[in-house]
């Protein structure tokens, strides 16, 4: 068979790897749990709480209070003479997850939540955070930790600040991260350079997987049938 019989007059090829690919990307599932803020009402304020002290906070959190169950919110708040004291983050029947952020003599404060998860190890997932309107001053954070050596590491970072912009405006922090594990905890938490109470919210946590496919390209001929378009190491083998 020569090279023009590998295709059938409608442009099916009968050979693998003639086909021009084009990638198309999606983000499909839900990894995160109780990330609806409305859904989950006020279960938050009942949701584990541990207070901080250490000189590495977050990771303090992690180890002082391992979150022990996949896809369950635990909460934490700084404490001790290192940091200005707050409390943890709370949840309203409005729908809404609402930290708390202060900053006195110097010493900032931290109220976070997290969650351990249950994912693919090198798989990338998207995170989309809807923040609700505030007229407060501070700034949101989202890490990723992934366990290592009986502690935990910091494999990702992103934050939004407040207020936002323009009153009644509904901000989306938006970012991706890659799984070092299949249990990599993902840590939210609030802090502020205000020396008034400040207090940061948000509505909604999302938390999806990328899936790529490969699909074939087609293209339309001069009487609009649809061919599918070839590679170009099969048109150079026809010269």
């Amino acid at each position: 068979m020569n090279n023009r019989q590998q295709i059938t007059s409608r442009g099916i090829a009968e050979k693998s790897g003639l086909e021009t690919l084009s990638s198309v990307i999606n983000f499909t599932g839900e990894y995160v749990n109780f990330g609806n803020a409305f859904s989950y009402q006020e279960k938050l304020n009942t949701d584990t709480d541990y207070a901080t002290e250490t000189a590495t906070p977050h990771i303090g959190a992690l180890l002082g209070s391992p979150p022990s169950i996949k896809n369950q919110w635990y909460r934490y708040h700084s404490s001790g003479s290192l940091y200005t004291n707050t409390s943890a983050p709370t949840s309203t029947t409005g729908g809404f997850f609402k930290f708390s952020a202060k900053k006195t003599g110097g010493l900032p404060s931290y109220s976070g939540m997290y969650q351990k998860l249950s994912l693919v190890t090198g798989k990338e997932y998207s995170v989309d955070i809807q923040t609700g309107y505030t007229a407060n001053t501070g700034t949101l954070y989202f890490n990723t930790y992934t366990p290592a050596n009986e502690s935990y590491i910091l494999t990702s970072t992103s934050s939004i600040s407040f207020p936002s912009s323009t009153a009644g405006h509904l901000s989306i922090l938006n970012s991706v991260f890659i799984a070092q594990n299949t249990n990599d905890i993902i840590l939210i938490y609030a802090t502020t350079t205000e020396g008034t109470e400040q207090v940061l919210s948000i509505q909604n946590i999302s938390i999806q997987e990328k899936q790529e496919y490969l699909i074939p390209v087609y293209a339309n001929d001069n009487y609009q049938v649809a061919h599918k378009v070839l590679s170009l190491a099969y048109k150079t083998n026809l010269i």
